[in-house]
Order: C-alpha cells, then sequence, then structure tokens
C-alpha cells in the first residue's frame, strides 16, 4: 500500500509542475507582448520569451508523459497486489485435500506467471520513470539558463526595463521551482525503490 501512496504523492506533485509550465507559458506569452510594446530594444527579449515558451510546453508534456507512466505503474501494481491476494486464498484452499490441491494447482502456476510478468513490468515502468525524471532535470536545467537569459535581455529594455526584469523574475523563480520539486520527485524515486 505504501508504493500507491508514494506513486499518488508523485502524481500531485507532477500535476503542481504542469501548472507552474503552463503559467510560465502564459507569463511568456505575455512577456512577447511587454517585449513587442519595448521594441527595438527587447529584441532580445522576445527571443527569450518564444523559448521560455516552448520550453514551458516541453515541460508540459513531460510531465503528462510522466503522469501516464506513473497511471500505468498504479493499474499494474494494484492488478499484482489483486493477484497476489489471489494466489494466497488459492493456495489456502489447496490445504483442504488432495482434489482441491490437483485443480487448483493450476490455478497458482497461472497466477503466479502473471505476477511474474507484472513485476517485470514494474520495473520497466520504474526503468522508464527514472529515465524520463532524468531527462526532465536536464529541460529544468535549460529552463534555468534560458530564464536568466530573460534577467540579462530585460536590461536592454528601455523604458519597459522595470516590467521585463520583474518578467524575467518571476519566470526564473517559477523555473527554480519547478527544477527543485523535479529533484525531489527523484530523490523520493531513490529513496522509496520506486
Amino acid at each position: 500500500m505504501n508504493e500507491l501512496k508514494t506513486i499518488a504523492k508523485i502524481n500531485e506533485e507532477i500535476k503542481s509542475i504542469v501548472y507552474a509550465a503552463e503559467n510560465i507559458s502564459l507569463t511568456a506569452t505575455n512577456a512577447m507582448l511587454v517585449a513587442r510594446q519595448a521594441g527595438v530594444n527587447a529584441v532580445g527579449f522576445n527571443v527569450v520569451a518564444r523559448e521560455l515558451r516552448m520550453f514551458s510546453e516541453t515541460m508540459a508534456a513531460a510531465m503528462q508523459g510522466l503522469s501516464r507512466l506513473i497511471y500505468r505503474q498504479v493499474m499494474v501494481t494494484a492488478t499484482k497486489r489483486h493477484r497476489l491476494r489471489n494466489v494466497v486464498l488459492l493456495t489456502q484452499t489447496g490445504t483442504y485435500g488432495k482434489l482441491a490441491k490437483t485443480r487448483i494447482g493450476p490455478a497458482c502456476a497461472r497466477s503466479q506467471a502473471d505476477i511474474q510478468e507484472m513485476e517485470r513490468l514494474i520495473r520497466d515502468l520504474l526503468r522508464e520513470l527514472r529515465v524520463t525524471m532524468k531527462r526532465t532535470a536536464k529541460q529544468c536545467a535549460t529552463g534555468l539558463v534560458i530564464a536568466r537569459s530573460a534577467g540579462i535581455e530585460a536590461a536592454h529594455g528601455g523604458a519597459m526595463t522595470p516590467i521585463l526584469r520583474q518578467i524575467a523574475q518571476g519566470v526564473e523563480e517559477v523555473v527554480g521551482n519547478i527544477a527543485e520539486t523535479v529533484k525531489k520527485l527523484e530523490a523520493r524515486l531513490t529513496e522509496t525503490g520506486l
């Protein structure tokens, strides 16, 4: 049951990252509009804002992929637990006599084979989950570089510099929070053995 609770917590954190990524996309769109108003001085900021928007879309897609992986993990884990309970019940029923044992034996063997296949599937899903988390962590590092570049480009925004700086700082903070959440998710996966 702890596995399922851990997976549910991870899923909630993923949802918060998707929400944050959507906010970055909205902020980046607004930043592009502000940069357009600033004119020639903020051309670089406009480019960086577009990059941030692409980053947020990539991050949201990655998180949705993680959500699908986690959903599959929950379904397979729950099915495995159900099969394990069935094997225990079948084994207990088989103790009532030779006839029961001969009829229940094949069902137990099939259930055991199913459980082994589910365990293999769970290992594969976990491997894929870890690889996706590492890829997501790298995306966060790229997002932080882009957000910091927005701060640098904001200095060239002319009269709009204060607004552009504020936008850049806000985006950098959100991307930093996403990066921290991803690190925590990686740590949770490692410490729980998922």
